[in-house]
């Protein structure tokens, strides 16, 4: 077997490589963040948002098909020549490494409160880092296998989320457009970041071995991410009260909490132990993003140096910095203002550039 077919994933790792890269942590706090803003309507903006990244994801495979052959890094270097090219490589290779600094952040944060509230930041940081270290040193195939592996070995979680609705008041999501489509779209903002992760396709494309079928893939992965941002919301607003919701830090983890069993207590601590695995898998993809992207602006092919290095910069920061809560949040705003640029109107813009191009090279050649 030679490099080329060691390096090919399936579409159903496709898929789900791009669906491990959105849901992410988001998703505990997302109900909260919704009722905030739009009350109980607020699962209406996850469709407006869904809508959104499903065009843009759409734009990212038209370009990639333009040449099937091409790597992202190819297509930049075609239509907007070298330097600029690359500048945009660096501007996106920073984003995603600061999307991965604010999940691991996130993440050892939720488990010192939950789970760990005894153990340093360092040692946290330490677990959370070893499987993703190792991951990363296999390639864009282990990557794949990686997030297949993962969401069917958690695919329990969102639905046990289902059992507390037994006691679920339909009640309290009636009326519907209770407050008009105002702030349903005010709310849009914050379902886009939710759904960021899609930028993977740019990644995976060269790699998938049914090119044709990219587009089906895009919509299936983001179609997944619908549905489980969707039920998360609808059981938080179904199980909470309007006024409830908003109190809560991380309503889908209170939302764990009425789930009782005999032999267990605190239960929303297995969740939670099990939900780092999805945590893991979250950040996989952006760090990849971030190691291709050296590989490609020092002219290497499968340099193993930035997969060594990025982990232990994550881990060792924690004895720099260790942030709160209040610190991760406001580093989520920054990060969410450049990601409305890098991740949905650049591939936009992009799209209708290599378009209009195209069309004007052919009447050209006429």
């Amino acid at each position: 077997m030679d490099k080329s077919k060691k390096r090919e994933v399936t579409l159903l790792q496709y898929i789900l490589g791009i669906n491990a890269a959105q849901v992410g942590t988001s998703i505990l706090r997302l109900p909260a963040d919704l009722a905030q803003v739009a009350s109980t309507d607020g699962w209406i903006s996850i469709f407006v948002g869904w809508i959104i990244s499903l065009i843009v994801s759409l734009c990212m495979v038209g370009v990639m098909a333009k040449y099937p052959g091409a790597t992202i890094y190819d297509m930049l270097t075609r239509y907007l020549g070298k330097w600029l090219g690359r500048t945009w490589i660096i501007i996106w290779m920073a984003s995603a490494l600061f999307t991965a600094v604010i999940i691991c952040y996130r993440v050892v944060g939720i488990i010192k409160v939950f789970i760990l509230s005894d153990t340093s930041h360092f040692l946290l940081a330490l677990i959370f880092l070893i499987p993703v270290y190792m991951v990363l040193q296999g390639g864009i195939r282990i990557l794949a296998r990686y997030s297949e592996f993962i969401f069917f070995f958690t695919l329990w979680l969102p639905i046990l989320l289902l059992i507390p609705l037994k006691d679920a008041k339909w009640i309290y999501i009636l009326p519907v457009l209770k407050e008009g489509w105002l702030p349903i779209l005010h709310a849009v903002p914050l379902t886009l970041t939710s759904f960021i992760g899609f930028e993977m396709a740019w990644i995976l494309y060269p790699y998938l071995k049914s090119k044709q079928s990219a587009a089906k893939g895009i919509i299936i992965a983001n179609g997944i991410t619908l549905l489980v941002y969707l039920q998360i919301t609808l059981s938080c607003f179904l199980y909470f009260s309007p006024d409830e919701i908003p109190e809560f830090l991380w309503p889908t983890l209170a939302l764990v909490k009425p789930i009782q069993f005999p032999f267990l207590e605190r239960f929303e601590i297995v969740f939670l132990s099990f939900y780092t695995l999805i945590f893991s898998a979250v950040i996989l993809p952006f760090l990849f993003i971030v190691t291709e992207n050296i590989n490609y602006l020092f002219n290497k092919q499968n340099w193993q140096l930035p997969a060594y290095i990025l982990p232990l910069l994550l881990l060792f920061s924690f004895l720099i910095y260790r942030p709160d809560y209040n610190q991760v949040q406001v580093m989520s705003k920054w990060w969410s203002r450049e990601a409305y640029i890098v991740s949905y109107a650049f591939p936009v813009l992009f799209f209708l550039y290599v378009t209009l191009y195209t069309r004007w090279k052919k009447k050209a050649s006429f």
